[in-house]
């Protein structure tokens, strides 16, 4: 009898803990638009997923929940930062791609003074500037970096100053800073402020393309349970098709907008249309040589002192999962 009340019990406990909600970092973004349009559009409940949105502030600020398994998901950009703690053998591991800079998705933009325009026309001529960037050691940091060295210099060929990103169009505007690195909306927006002008875009000039973030499990999570993830990751990914869709001019366009102006901070319908959109890949494919590159660079700089295994750091398990269950798109 007891022993029927324990298996009773077990089996109750268990429906209990496969009922947890999937808890995902949530910045408010254009990056994390996968999240908000599976959840609009019922991806997460065709495939029996509840899930919890939690807002920071920034991806740094969910690393620690996330290690400890308080929320499951995140978005995070890649830095120097992620490549240390993987080396200190932090429990979570990379999924999938989040976003990269392609040809025409390219949303990662060294901006440039507007009264420089004409006597900026190489990085040579970026020599002795003070350049903004959102954090050292960061990718936008990694990609000034990467254009300097392109013509022969290095990022000390410039003076680099920390300034979130806001602040740099009134910088530019007094002249405290020639230039800063940005993201979408910012490049278009400080053009239409004629504070300045795109100088060059990361996918004008990387090769490999820009790795700039990825999709970050809770490695807690994806042992206990791995039948969730798996169902999140296909919900995940129908998501992230609607937004390449939208993304490269599709009918789902209208819709993703929407969605977005709702979820996210961009409120301004007409910017959708302005700005480039950073580039999702369909199939959720991760860049091992771009993330390579990277990690050398830090390395090089001094910031990363023991490089972690790039294998170690990917699960794909997930990923394959949902191309599996969805079939893999054809990227022209």
């Amino acid at each position: 009898m007891r022993k029927s009340i324990l298996v009773a019990l077990c089996g109750l406990w268990s429906a209990t803990a496969a009922a947890e909600p999937v808890r995902i970092g949530d910045l408010g973004i254009l990056a994390d638009a996968p999240f908000y349009i599976a959840i609009e559009k019922g991806y997460f409940a065709a495939e029996g997923v509840e899930v919890k949105l939690e807002r920071f502030q920034s991806a740094a600020q969910a690393t620690a929940p996330l290690s400890q398994n308080q929320v499951q998901v995140v978005g995070g950009g890649v830095s120097a930062g992620l490549y240390n703690a993987f080396a200190r053998d932090w429990p979570v591991r990379i999924v999938m791609a989040r976003t990269r800079d392609m040809p025409g998705f390219s949303s990662d933009t060294l901006v440039m003074r507007n009264d420089l325009k004409g006597k900026i026309k190489s990085a040579k001529d970026l020599k002795g500037r003070v350049i903004a960037v959102n954090a050292p050691s960061s990718v936008l940091h990694y990609m000034l970096g990467k254009l300097m060295e392109s013509e022969g210099l290095t990022i000390e060929d410039v003076q680099t100053v920390s300034m979130a990103w806001p602040s740099m169009g009134p910088g530019m505007e007094s002249h405290a800073i020639d230039g800063g690195t940005v993201v979408e909306p910012f490049a278009e927006l400080f053009s239409q402020k004629n504070y300045s002008f795109p100088f060059r875009r990361a996918a004008d000039f990387m090769k490999p393309p820009l790795e700039v973030s990825v999709m970050l499990y809770s490695k807690e999570w994806t042992d206990k349970s791995p039948d969730q993830a798996k169902a999140f990751s296909v919900a995940f990914m129908k998501g992230v098709r609607d937004y390449y869709d939208a993304m490269k001019g599709g009918p789902k366009r209208a819709e993703v907008i929407q969605i977005c102006i709702k979820y996210t901070s961009l409120k301004d319908k007409a910017l959708y249309d302005k700005m480039q959109w950073s580039y999702m890949d369909p199939n959720g494919e991760i860049s091992l040589e771009g993330l390579a590159d990277q990690q050398e660079w830090y390395a090089k700089q001094g910031v990363v002192a023991k490089k972690a295994s790039l294998q170690g750091m990917v699960d794909r398990r997930f990923l394959d999962y949902a191309l599996q269950k969805l079939g893999k798109v054809d990227v022209k």
